[in-house]
């Protein structure tokens, strides 16, 4: 019988994580719009954004790969939703930012908090700093490329709110998560 090499092993693993990574994306989307159109600021700004939560949770988990399981997700659901509908540019622009902005809080944290890559020393504290952080970069990189395509004009009050709701999701996504892990008992060391 033969085995697959590591490299074929490690791209398998990859396609997965990527796979779950739109699929949970997508998923928790469509959940959010069904829950939370009704009271959005605008299009594309909500007052609670689960799918903030899971961007950050797939970023920390599986690092480059959860980068491009994002992206994917977010050209599937900006496609989907037509969230910018005859603008390709701005739908790119947008899914490569809700991509980047978790990856590069990511990045911060695990070099300025001195953060192990597996995430062995992340203490509640350094998760809440990268939530802030990532709550803070997204919504001003969002709302730049907007106010530059021409797609929103309500930077400052954008900003505030489209603040406000990658925090309350990305928090209501972590606790969810941190709840659901209390139901399994922890692995013996």
């Amino acid at each position: 019988m033969r085995s697959t090499s590591p490299l074929a092993d490690k791209l398998r693993q990859n396609l997965l994580t990527i796979t779950i990574t739109v699929a949970v994306y997508t998923l928790v989307y469509t959940t959010n719009v069904w829950l939370f159109t009704h009271i959005e600021f605008n299009q594309g700004i909500a007052w609670i954004y689960l799918p903030a939560g899971i961007r950050l949770i797939c970023t920390l988990l599986f690092a480059e790969a959860g980068v491009i399981g994002i992206l994917i997700g977010s050209l599937l659901t900006s496609s989907i939703y037509a969230l910018f509908p005859g603008d390709p540019v701005t739908t790119i622009g947008y899914s490569a930012i809700s991509a980047l902005a978790p990856y590069l809080s990511y990045r911060f944290t695990l070099r300025e908090m001195r953060l192990q890559p597996s995430l062995s020393n992340l203490t509640t504290t350094n998760l809440l700093a990268c939530i802030l952080l990532y709550g803070l970069a997204n919504p001003l990189l969002q709302l730049m490329w907007f106010v530059l395509r021409g797609v929103s004009y309500h930077f400052w009050s954008g900003l505030i709110v489209m603040s406000i709701g990658d925090l309350t999701g990305s928090l209501i996504v972590v606790y969810a998560i941190k709840l659901l892990l209390s139901f399994f008992p922890l692995p013996r060391n």
